[in-house]
């Protein structure tokens, strides 16, 4: 277990690393609720014949328990332990075996002192993930529309006149999804380059579909306002983003490189809920193949659409 490393970061950026090895300052003794996944399954007594019928299952929420000791500076330490796991607040756990990392989210449900041996003292910690799968580290882009930059250098500039780009648009993509897992969120950003009427994207095999704007409800984007709707687990919701640039979003990335969208829509984004078609629903990637499609009533040529997803696993 030598190989194994557990980065804690609070929703303050406060961090702590644990390992079996060393006490730095703290040594992880175990760690619960990593492994596998459980399901509430609905069922129903059938009232001719034999057995039940399924009415529906959902992944369980996770609880993950940690138990860390510490052998030194115990005021300082304990201290520390409070900042960086604060009960009811939220923070993301970081699990690395032999060199490779997945994250999940928590939120902290306690932390209790517990046996003392010797100059060694122990800490439970329990963290509750309302989204119970772990995800890789760096969002997966699907590009489906976008302008591509055709201007070079040098140049030069006919009578004719020059195309400085030109717009590339896929209607539908397939998303392959080989991980297991169902009811993986996605991050679906429309950006208009001109006025559009009541976006809408849609998951084929489903059925379902998440479209802004409907009849007697409409919703007029302007040209360089954007859409992001987000459906992730316990995140979901829809954004306008306006009077912002591209490169301010762009500034917003993480560590990993990838556009922190939690970042950009705390910063910018405005909840636009009451203009859901509620026919409609915030569509998710399922196990196997995932056929996506978007349009608009108005517009559908101005728009400009991308996917972020991150892989996510039944467990470590």
């Amino acid at each position: 277990m030598s190989d194994i490393k557990v980065i804690c970061t609070s929703d303050k950026n406060v961090a702590m690393t644990f390992t079996w090895d060393d006490f730095t300052p703290f040594h992880l003794l175990d760690i619960e609720g990593i492994y596998g996944i459980e399901a509430n399954v609905v069922t129903s007594e059938n009232t001719t014949t034999d057995g039940s019928t399924c009415q529906g299952a959902t992944a369980k929420e996770r609880n993950i328990v940690l138990t860390v000791e510490m052998d030194s500076n115990y005021k300082e330490n304990r201290n520390l332990l409070y900042r960086c796991f604060p009960i009811k607040r939220t923070g993301t756990l970081q699990y690395i075996e032999n060199g490779e990392a997945k994250t999940i989210e928590y939120e902290v449900e306690s932390i209790i002192p517990g046996a003392t041996t010797g100059v060694v003292r122990d800490y439970t910690i329990s963290l509750k993930c309302m989204d119970p799968y772990f995800k890789d580290l760096s969002d997966i882009e699907v590009v489906m529309a976008s302008w591509v930059s055709n201007f070079r250098f040098p140049a030069c500039f006919p009578e004719e006149g020059v195309v400085f780009g030109y717009r590339e648009a896929d209607l539908v993509k397939e998303i392959e999804n080989e991980s297991g897992a169902d009811n993986i969120g996605i991050i679906a950003v429309f950006r208009a380059d001109g006025v559009v009427k009541n976006p809408a994207i849609y998951h084929a095999e489903s059925g379902e579909f998440t479209k802004v704007g409907y009849t007697d409800n409409d919703f007029i984007m302007a040209s360089g306002q954007y859409v992001v709707i987000n459906t992730y687990t316990g995140k979901k919701n829809v954004y306008l983003l306006d009077g912002v640039t591209q490169a301010e979003i762009e500034s917003n990335r993480t560590p990993y490189g990838m556009i922190d969208w939690d970042v950009v829509i705390e910063k910018y984004g405005q909840v636009i809920n009451e203009y859901l078609d509620e026919d409609g629903d915030f569509i998710q990637l399922q196990d196997g193949t995932n056929t996506i499609t978007y349009s608009a009533e108005e517009g559908t040529s101005y728009l400009s659409v991308s996917i972020y997803y991150r892989i996510s696993y039944l467990g470590v």
